[in-house]
């Protein structure tokens, strides 16, 4: 039986395209997804915004569906499974997937990301492994937020958050908002959370962050690292936290907000830089030394990150409904990608089969 196959294409700067699309047929051990529902992150608006992308691309990487088929040597999946897709193909042969760091493959394709085809369609072909079962009481729309989650996982296992530790997240956007979730879960003592703007910050705070601080503006007439030791010793005085927090997490990419992540810790802390920003920026690695501080980078999941957000997820230990604020059928993704670069919703959803 042949079944239409609408894909979300990028044609152009800002210009998508609802194309029909064949189906790949799966190898012996892939299965084909019937996809529900696919998240909309930044990434996504930046593939959408761009003038350089390679060629007509199917976009999207956070996606949920139901098994449909099966390759012949697949034996731990079935037909009618209910799945989250994990969206990069790691070769899993070189010395990077051989020690179980997928997320630094030296030959990864990620789906979504130029020049490889993402999820943004109504089926998707992938391997067996890259479809992970997820329980009848998650939804559609939260399961289509489990890939960023899952970002989270990593970044929690990166961060070592344990009971009784103290964070400080710099940005509220999706990714911050999810680290407050698990630290919440994994029994972080205090989050302090920091922002520009003040409707994120109260979000924030709702959905679990003990205190809200609205980052200031450097106007350029304090020399930057007296800027942010002024103002983190000034945050830690006022709250408690005498000598800084144990760990930061930097989200946003701005400069000024790494200078922050480094200067609040206390001595021996460690520092996440999550956030994308230049590809130079400027860090007071003096005090990196002097504190006896850790710098981590850390970059989408590794094996069992989907396992783990999903369990969290369906025990309720984390809450995505109330961080989904649209739901786009998949004949407006135009009107979804425009929206999510303007920011002004939290997470966006588009329903694939609608």
């Amino acid at each position: 039986m042949s079944r239409s196959n609408r894909a979300v294409v990028w044609v152009a700067a800002r210009t998508l395209e609802i194309q029909e699309r064949p189906i790949d047929l799966p190898g012996p051990n892939d299965v084909v997804v019937q996809v529900m529902a696919t998240g909309i992150c930044g990434s996504d608006a930046h593939n959408w915004e761009s003038s350089s992308v390679s060629r007509q691309l199917v976009l999207g990487h956070e996606s949920a569906g139901i098994i449909i088929e099966v390759g012949a040597d697949v034996h731990d999946r079935h037909v009618g499974q209910r799945v989250a897709i994990e969206p990069g193909f790691a070769c899993l042969k070189c010395e990077f997937c051989l020690r179980g760091n997928q997320n630094t493959c030296a030959n990864l394709k990620y789906c979504g990301l130029d020049p490889t085809d993402g999820t943004l369609k109504q089926y998707f072909t992938c391997g067996a492994h890259m479809a992970v079962p997820i329980p009848d009481g998650i939804n559609w729309e939260e399961a289509g937020a489990i890939q960023p989650l899952a970002i989270a996982v990593q970044l929690g296992r990166r961060a070592e958050l344990t009971a009784n530790k103290t964070l400080a997240i710099f940005g509220c956007g999706p990714l911050g908002l999810l680290v407050i979730a698990v630290a919440k879960a994994y029994g972080v003592r205090k989050i302090i959370v920091f922002d520009v703007e003040q409707s994120r910050l109260d979000f924030a705070v709702k959905y679990g962050a003990d205190i809200g601080i609205l980052s200031p503006k450097n106007d350029g007439s304090v020399e930057p690292l007296a800027f942010a030791q002024a103002f983190t010793n000034q945050v830690s005085q006022r709250h408690g936290l005498e000598h800084g927090v144990d760990i930061s997490v930097e989200a946003s990419g701005a400069e000024a907000c790494a200078q922050m992540a480094i200067t609040i810790l206390k001595a021996g802390g460690t520092c996440i830089q999550a956030g994308l920003g230049k590809q130079l920026t400027a860090i007071p690695l003096f005090l990196v030394t002097v504190k006896d501080l850790n710098i981590k980078g850390t970059v989408r999941f590794t094996p069992g990150c989907y396992a783990d957000a999903i369990d969290l997820v369906s025990r309720g230990k984390v809450d995505l409904k109330s961080l989904i604020t649209a739901v786009y059928p998949l004949t407006r993704a135009n009107d979804a990608f425009a929206a999510q670069h303007a920011r002004k919703d939290i997470k966006i959803i588009i329903m694939n089969q609608e």
